[in-house]
């Protein structure tokens, strides 16, 4: 991708611009989303053509200003060039996503991720995920797998599109649906699972509790965390120490480094086998 933006924007930008809009962008279906730094800042509708023109493929770019924001982890975005809408369909690992990347959150860049995920599951499986946003996660496992999933969203636009989402990748049979806050879960469902995901990793501590409720002994618990340190072994030190605080006796786990999602950040996720 970097490669792809450099020489999009080869002869429109000076050498150190381009290193500054090249740390952070994203292709999501036919939207580009950059992150532009001070010294393009004003540069946008000239980085913005330069990516149409580069990437044919692209149909809109936006720059991100600022981080993910609130519990639903949301893109504040300015209009740069192109189509101005924010819904597009994306594809990836042969499924497709309608996606709002303004009021959704996705990220293209942990469609490795959701496969190992879905590979793991076993034939039959209940599988609950309790941050399941547009449906990446939930809608790989279940066409991957042919189990059966509990797919929650609080988000109410991410909840409608995940709906979309299972009709058009033929797997409406395999979901249970619920518009929910995720703490509510262990008094909604009777099932008990034999994996639960918790692809929240700036909130899933909060939610830990309840994930070792609603999944059965001897199951799995995928918890995704966002972790800081001047390495990715500083940073699951800090996983580590976060995990034997909530965990206690209740499970073992083995953890991996999943992204660099800025300097000296990275996202961690902690495959917990729970024991009792």
């Amino acid at each position: 991708m970097a490669k792809l933006l450099r020489d999009a924007l080869k002869g429109a930008l000076k050498p150190e611009q381009v290193r500054a809009v090249e740390t952070g962008i994203d292709i999501i279906g036919d939207i580009a989303i950059v992150k532009l730094a001070e010294p393009v800042k004003d540069q946008g509708t000239l980085v913005g053509n330069a990516i149409l023109a580069g990437m044919k493929n692209v149909k809109a770019v936006f720059d991100q200003e600022g981080g993910l924001e609130g519990d639903f982890r949301l893109r504040r975005l300015r209009f740069l060039v192109g189509e101005n809408r924010t819904l597009t369909t994306h594809r990836e690992n042969g499924l497709r996503f309608m996606v709002d990347v303004e009021k959704c959150y996705f990220s293209p860049r942990l469609s490795t991720e959701r496969l190992r995920i879905a590979d793991m599951v076993g034939e039959g499986e209940k599988v609950l995920n309790m941050f399941a946003g547009v449906g990446p996660y939930s809608i790989t496992v279940a066409k991957r797998s042919n189990g059966e999933v509990w797919s929650c969203e609080l988000n109410e636009t991410a909840f409608n599109l995940h709906v979309e989402n299972n009709r058009l990748n033929k797997v409406v049979s395999a979901m249970h649906m619920y518009n929910e806050d995720a703490r509510r879960l262990p008094e909604l469902l009777e099932t008990r699972f034999d994996r639960v995901l918790m692809p929240h990793p700036s909130q899933s501590n909060r939610f830990l509790p309840e994930a070792l409720e609603l999944a059965k002994p001897g199951g799995w618990i995928h918890y995704y965390r966002h972790h800081s340190g001047a390495d990715a072994t500083e940073a699951k030190a800090a996983l580590d120490d976060e995990l034997v605080q909530i965990l206690g006796e209740s499970g073992d786990y083995t953890s991996r480094r999943v992204r660099e999602i800025g300097p000296h950040y990275v996202e961690l996720v902690a495959d917990i086998r729970v024991r009792r």
